[in-house]
């Protein structure tokens, strides 16, 4: 009774989903659509994560792979009253669609592997040719049209959509782990995994279950596999895949809304910093430098009593020597008070830093660059900075003789590298210098990317990713 039950529920179902075949389309191919119309309005093109440039590869797979839904619910309509001729070449572009959406999928995880994987964009377009190569190849070895199309089909999903998936699955862990962990906004951080597992599924339900063939696995793995055994089509469960994806992607947006509260909140730090420096430096003008120069003159007129050639003399000439010490240096700190960013482009300021006395008699700088990056003064500040920062635990702790470093451009944004040869460090004491915690908050600052390796007797090497930005 329990099996004849069954059978009679996944019959109804069966037909409930096939009358109602094309809500199930609509709603399939609006589920996409609307999760990448989403993403397209709510990503940040200037966004400091780097996710936000890579979301749109997702938002054009959403809304490619929407469109070719509705292709699937459109064009048998107008099968009724338009010429065959006119249908197949619908059905034609449908297919490229298809393959187009996941080729943005996979483009999507590419880049989001892009620093740990460079060639995986390579990788994407010669699938893509291949499936293009397959796709035309096809079209005269298959015997209808129809075969052409379904061939095309299966194979897009099996060479584009299955590993584009993946690697969009993997992407998007790896972009959470690296980028989003780091801010401390956990419900972020757990919507993404769950948006990561959809695709996980998607994967299965999306490059997996592809329409019915004679070859393996499509002759095993197919739309009647759910059909006949549960009576749901997989479109059913790929919406409701994309129902996941879309709610998830579309609630992760939020981040974007944090980072520009945050940046509204550092510009407001920084013009209260600057305000506090301003009074702090017209104090010291107005406070210890009068008082520095008042001490000074009464020195000047004690002159008059005292014999120079005396010890008393020789001691008022050393207090006026010290007064007008720390008199350079209070004006010295007043003034550096106020400079908040240098007058002076990067590569300048950079060799005027390694021209250092300081560095230039202890290390043998060597130093490589492209030419002149496109970077904000502010963005200068933090680099001279962390290079100077670099240098003196450099001297202090590494015992080096040899420094390099480099500055290249690469994928619009400017890495900087410097390596020296000394005794370099165990990795667990990276956290603990105020050095080093120093450098992470700088990089932080400018919206970089810091890698630092080491080990005993292997020297030390300092990776910065800096982004591009026009002044």
């Amino acid at each position: 009774m329990l099996l004849v039950g069954a059978l009679a529920v996944i019959e109804s179902l069966r037909e409930f989903f096939f009358v109602n075949r094309p809500i199930v389309l609509f709603v399939y191919g609006l589920t996409f659509f609307v999760m990448g119309f989403a993403v397209f309005l709510q990503s940040r093109r200037h966004s400091r994560l780097r996710l936000a440039r890579d979301l749109y590869w997702l938002a054009a797979f959403g809304i490619l792979h929407g469109i070719h839904e509705w292709g699937a619910m459109f064009i048998p309509i107008q099968a009724s009253y338009t010429p065959r001729v006119f249908i197949d070449l619908l059905q034609t572009l449908q297919v490229i669609l298809l393959a187009l959406s996941f080729v943005c999928l996979m483009m999507f995880g590419a880049v989001t592997l892009e620093r740990r994987y460079p060639r995986l964009k390579k990788f994407v377009m010669v699938v893509t040719v291949m499936w293009g190569i397959g796709f035309w190849l096809a079209f005269y070895f298959q015997p209808t049209i129809m075969d052409w199309h379904n061939a095309s089909n299966i194979w897009a999903r099996y060479l584009l959509g299955l590993p584009g998936s993946l690697l969009a699955a993997y992407g998007l862990r790896y972009q959470t782990q690296t980028d989003i962990a780091p801010l401390n906004i956990r419900y972020i951080y757990q919507t993404l995994r769950v948006a990561g597992g959809a695709l996980m599924a998607y994967a299965f339900f999306g490059g997996v279950i592809v329409p019915v063939a004679d070859f393996f696995p499509a002759s095993l793995f197919n739309y009647g596999l759910f059909e006949d055994g549960l009576g749901i089509p997989v479109q059913v469960l790929r919406s409701f895949t994309g129902l996941i994806l879309a709610v998830t992607i579309i609630r992760a947006l939020e981040i974007f809304e944090i980072e520009l509260d945050h940046l509204i909140e550092q510009m407001e730090i920084e013009r209260i910093q600057a305000a506090e420096r301003e009074q702090i430096g017209q104090e010291i003008h107005d406070g210890a430098i009068q008082g520095v120069y008042s001490a000074s003159l009464i020195l000047e007129s004690m002159e008059a009593h005292v014999a120079p050639d005396t010890e008393a003399g020789r001691r008022l000439q050393q207090a006026k020597s010290v007064l007008n010490a720390v008199n350079t240096d209070l004006r010295s700190y007043m003034v550096s008070l106020r400079a908040e960013t240098p007058a002076d482009p990067l590569i300048p300021g950079l060799q005027k830093l390694l021209a250092n006395p300081r560095f230039q008699g202890m290390l043998d700088i060597e130093f490589e660059h492209d030419g002149e990056p496109m970077l904000k003064p502010m963005q200068v500040h933090h680099v001279l900075a962390i290079v100077q920062e670099s240098l003196s635990n450099t001297l202090r702790h590494a015992h080096a003789r040899q420094v390099k470093i480099t500055l290249r451009q690469e994928n619009g944004a400017q890495k900087l590298q410097i390596e020296d040869d000394g005794r370099g460090f165990s990795p667990q004491t990276v956290e603990a210098g105020y050095g080093l915690r120093s450098i992470r908050d700088r990089t932080r600052l400018i919206g970089g990317q810091l890698d630092i390796s080491s080990a005993p007797s292997k020297g030390a090497k300092i990776s910065l990713i800096v982004p591009e930005e026009k002044p």
